[in-house]
């Protein structure tokens, strides 16, 4: 009869000389160094925080093709849908089927959409755009501008996009934390002593 594990049972002690690190860390003092599974890094190959991650999905700014005011159309059932997109994204790297290198498909299609309305695309963005929005819009998108799937190609130029996209959203993040402490920050007077 084999013995059935409980959940409270503690795990077997490891051998002497064999340590076990936190995925994502390196054996050298804890310090991040690569990791064994593409999940478990973001950006520049460090660790990811779902929790942040989480909070950024509901609050970090949208990032937008600066195109001479056209950023001003994008459409309002499309950005009242990003926060729940930006929540399936991270379910989705949190299990494994996605990256959490980059943003997602409504991110990079509301980032390009501005630029559609400046000039017409190049082909291969062309492509790209279609893509997203098949992928976005699902069976709302008409058969003949379907872009069911991309060439390789044309794949390794999205995930620049995304994962640019994802860097300027973090640098954004950064931004408003840093903005948040400089405003915490009270200058305290000081009375100093007159030495003449």
């Amino acid at each position: 009869m084999t013995q059935q594990k409980k959940m409270w049972d503690l795990p077997e002690p490891e051998p002497a000389g064999k340590t076990r690190h936190r995925r994502g860390q390196s054996p050298r003092r804890g310090k991040a160094g690569p990791a064994t599974d593409s999940s478990d890094t973001g950006v520049d190959n460090v660790p990811v925080d779902p929790i942040a991650e989480i909070v950024g999905a509901l609050c970090d700014p949208l990032i937008v093709f600066p195109a001479a005011g056209w950023e001003e159309t994008l459409p309002e059932p499309l950005k009242k849908r990003l926060p729940l997109d930006r929540l399936l994204h991270n379910m989705l790297c949190s299990k494994g089927k996605a990256r959490w290198d980059e943003a997602c498909d409504l991110e990079a299609l509301l980032y390009i959409y501005p630029r559609t309305m400046q000039a017409p695309l190049s082909e291969r963005w062309l492509r790209i755009y279609l893509y997203l929005g098949t992928r976005v819009m699902g069976e709302k998108m008409p058969d003949d501008v379907r872009q069911e799937a991309l060439s390789d190609y044309d794949m390794e130029a999205l995930r620049g996009l995304k994962q640019w996209i994802l860097k300027k959203k973090l640098q954004a993040r950064r931004d408003r934390r840093r903005g948040e402490k400089m405003d915490k920050v009270v200058p305290v007077e000081v009375d100093q002593p007159k030495m003449f």
